[in-house]
């Protein structure tokens, strides 16, 4: 079974350091190809993201790994301490 998309909700809002309103997302789920068609496998519901019983998301498609396999990620450590 291969994974075509990741499931996101928007589960928080913060404002950034210019003042601009964001959304924080998080992965809730999974889509894959079976041999009967496509399954949905939520790992999580965020409760308190929930909007007049609703929850919107998103279906993201998986991002190409690099070659040696390695997720490099900018980090900023200078702001937590």
């Amino acid at each position: 079974m291969a994974i075509t998309h990741y499931v996101k909700a928007a589960v928080s809002e913060y404002t950034d350091k210019t003042g601009a309103n964001k959304k924080r997302y998080q992965t809730i789920g999974i889509i894959m190809d079976t041999k009967h068609g496509k399954m949905l496998k939520l790992e999580t519901i965020p409760l308190f993201a929930l909007k007049e019983g609703s929850l919107l998301c998103y279906l993201n498609e998986p991002e190409e790994k690099p070659a040696d396999g390695h997720v490099s990620r900018d980090v900023n450590l200078s702001n937590i301490f």
